[in-house]
């Protein structure tokens, strides 16, 4: 991962959680990826590389502190980057709105597009927003019991097909049921 591009994924957990209030059936990883595990939420999720978690606590403007994980790695030898963040918000309802106007604004980016969606019964939004100069991100919040799962991948708008296929890979690999 570039180390200019990693603020702007770790931005899109941190962020974002301001705004928070059947494992042996998965598919078999993409050629290559590894299953990572967040070991507090239980989430599994598959990855281009190895990683591991590194962590960030937060005060909701309104409210209590908030954990964030956040695994990253990059793909397509570094022409995409992918990340996974864990937000631990104690229950309650997630505010997709918010989550989603947060991270934008933290990127200084303008939203394409945000369309609600449920992954395995729970709720959750699909999201692009384009940013600086040439780049975008695609990302998912999944609000998961006393957790927002995101799933979200980086890279140039030019290279749209990747970033949408990398997206594709990393969010059906996504196993929210031992969360």
């Amino acid at each position: 991962m570039t180390r200019r591009s990693l603020p702007f994924v770790i931005a899109c957990g941190v962020l974002a959680l301001v705004a928070s209030c059947g494992a042996d059936e998965r598919a078999t990883p993409v050629d290559g990826w590894t299953t990572v595990t967040d070991g507090p939420s239980g989430a599994r999720i598959d990855l281009p590389e190895a990683a591991e978690s590194t962590s960030d606590t937060a005060r909701a403007a309104n409210g209590p502190a908030v954990t964030l994980r956040n695994y990253t790695a990059s793909a397509a030898g570094g022409a995409v980057e992918v990340g996974f963040n864990v937000l631990d918000t104690g229950g309650g309802r997630y505010d997709f709105d918010a989550g989603v106007d947060q991270v934008a604004t933290s990127l200084d980016g303008r939203v394409v597009s945000s369309r609600l969606t449920a992954v395995n019964g729970h709720a959750a939004v699909d999201v692009e927003v384009s940013f600086g100069g040439g780049r975008v991100v695609l990302f998912r919040l999944v609000d998961v019991d006393d957790h927002v799962l995101q799933p979200l991948v980086v890279g140039p708008a030019d290279r749209r097909d990747l970033v949408e296929e990398t997206f594709e890979h990393l969010t059906s690999s996504l196993d929210v049921e031992t969360s």
